[in-house]
């Protein structure tokens, strides 16, 4: 999909609309969707669902979830990595989601790759939030509940999160970013993920456990220091 094309499903024809990006007042897969968007410099409404009015808004949902993307045209886009690829795809610079098969093949590895990272770390997070899903009793009626929740977890810091890290280490410690000198929507699902483990979220996963490892944390930085990033940051603070 060429930027000219992906732009008009974004902003219509005339270049005077806008889309709708629903989430909850949360980072989470949203914010991949975020800042891609300002980085392709796609004006959109940033819509922030409260908690209390989910219950509410789930039946009026797609798929009975978060986030989605409405369209100027009333199409509903679901699925935040499908919303990642569309607003790289916007960007006009040709940079974010090069219009070439062979970056977008490198680009749709990254994102693969990371997604493996978050498919790992996500028993070990819900299993203290949803038990019962995976053949536990519920929390209060989980004798060995904050054993096994810490054993989980402390093992993932140990063993996974370092594998993952070297990974992408080794792509980003060659150039100043996973595929080169530019940021690419891989750049931005990478730092969001390895980010999380920087902000404490999770009880027995320090917000100090990625402090060990210093390529990844310049890195962080570098995304950081893009200059769109750091005008999204600035004027979301």
């Amino acid at each position: 999909m060429s930027a000219e094309a992906a732009r008009k499903l974004l902003i219509g024809d005339d270049g005077a609309g806008t889309s709708k990006l629903e989430y909850f007042d949360i980072e989470g897969v949203a914010e991949q969707v975020r800042i891609a968007f300002s980085v392709a410099d796609v004006p959109f409404e940033d819509v922030r669902i409260a908690w209390s009015d989910w219950g509410t808004k789930k039946p009026t949902t797609k798929y009975g979830q978060l986030p989605q993307l409405i369209l100027p045209d009333g199409t509903i886009v679901t699925q935040s990595e499908a919303m990642l690829r569309l607003a790289g795809a916007a960007d006009k610079q040709g940079k974010l989601y090069p219009d070439d098969a062979k970056s977008r093949l490198e680009i749709d590895q990254l994102l693969g790759l990371v997604g493996d990272f978050a498919r790992a770390w996500r028993p070990c997070l819900y299993i203290g939030m949803r038990p019962q899903a995976f053949g536990h009793p519920e929390k209060k009626d989980w004798a060995d509940a904050d054993k096994t929740i810490e054993k989980l977890r402390t093992e993932f810091i140990k063993n996974e999160l370092p594998r993952y890290l070297e990974y992408f280490a080794e792509k980003h410690g060659k150039d100043k970013f996973l595929t080169g000198d530019d940021l690419t929507i891989a750049d931005i699902a990478v730092y969001m993920q390895i980010r999380y483990f920087t902000r404490g979220i999770a009880d027995y996963a320090p917000k100090d456990c990625v402090d060990k490892y210093p390529d990844s944390i310049a890195y962080l930085k570098r995304v950081e220091e893009h200059p769109k990033v750091a005008e999204y940051k600035k004027n979301k603070a």
